[in-house]
């Protein structure tokens, strides 16, 4: 995938165009493989501010009506903190910080959209399937607007490791 196939993903113009929250859901759930140089190309014009308040956003929404899993819960707890704290790196100026926020960007949705370690039992047939986190999730908001019987496990899912964990020291006061 080029620059210009991820921007036409995400439908944005140019880096200035990151401003919604669709955008990063968009690269971040996205159906197709997308190689970090095409996210670090799309980057490198993104507002970093802008940036991490479409993490806390992204995360706060995906994070409030999933099923109950303190695990999953954390994971995507500390995901959110490394991604917002990679950009504030970025946006300092740092060597490979853009480079590294791109990989980590590209490794989480792979784990995120592509891992079908999750599962989803439907009780009334008596059947499972396996599912990505993303799947899960997103089932799980619609089965909460019905009347479905549904169990999910996503507790698999929580097995994501942080390649590069970086602390924003202001958080720690």
């Amino acid at each position: 995938m080029t620059k210009e196939e991820l921007m036409e993903l995400i439908d944005i113009e140019d880096g200035a165009g990151f401003t919604y929250f669709e955008n990063l859901a968009a690269i971040i759930e996205a159906d197709v493989d997308i190689p970090a140089s095409a996210i670090f190309q799309v980057l490198q014009d993104v507002d970093m501010k802008t940036f991490s308040e479409l993490c806390e956003s992204y995360f706060y929404d995906i994070m409030e009506n999933m099923p109950e899993d303190v695990d999953v819960y954390n994971m995507l707890e500390a995901e959110k903190r490394n991604l917002i704290a990679m950009a504030e790196s970025v946006e300092r100026l740092e060597e490979g910080a853009l480079s590294k926020l791109s990989d980590e960007l590209e490794r989480f949705h792979e784990h995120f959209v592509f891992n079908t370690a999750c599962e989803i039992m439907n009780n009334d047939e008596q059947k499972s399937t396996a599912v990505s986190l993303r799947d899960a999730l997103y089932d799980h908001r619609i089965s909460r607007l019905g009347t479905s019987n549904k169990d999910y496990n996503i507790a698999p899912a929580s097995n994501y490791e942080i390649s590069e964990y970086i602390v924003n020291l202001n958080e720690l006061s």
